[in-house]
């Protein structure tokens, strides 16, 4: 994936312009069920695949325009989120990186494994933080 953050930073602009110029200013709650809506409306397009794929053997093509609008519109909310929480995105993720880094270590994590590895692990991270 080819990111342009010179450009996403221009786009964050504009999407914080847009709503300001329609006096739209939903609030945080409103914004983060609005995330999750849009992302449901992007699991649509790839509801019952697995099916398809058992009686097919073969995933059907996808409008890719659309699942675009459903990714731009997940992302919208996120910012609006954020920026009505003041939550700082690339601080946030700068800083999850380095949680994941640490939660996942590639020398543990590194290679093939099934998904009996994965729910161990996380079972074992659970417990190591107390959490069940």
């Amino acid at each position: 994936m080819k990111l342009d953050t010179e450009k996403l930073g221009v786009l964050v602009d504009e999407i914080l312009k847009f709503n300001d110029h329609r006096g739209w200013s939903p609030v945080a709650e409103d914004l983060a069920k609005s995330v999750v809506l849009e992302s449901s409306e992007l699991m649509e397009h790839f509801q019952w695949d697995a099916s398809s794929v058992t009686r097919d053997s073969k995933l059907p093509e996808k409008d890719l325009e659309e699942i675009g609008f459903e990714v731009a519109d997940v992302f919208w909310y996120l910012v609006l989120f954020c920026e009505e929480m003041d939550i700082d995105l690339v601080e946030a993720l700068e800083e999850k990186l380095k949680h994941n880094d640490k939660k996942f270590p590639a020398e543990q994590f590194g290679g093939e494994h099934d998904e009996k590895f994965y729910r161990e692990q996380k079972k074992a991270y659970r417990e190591k933080k107390g959490v069940k």
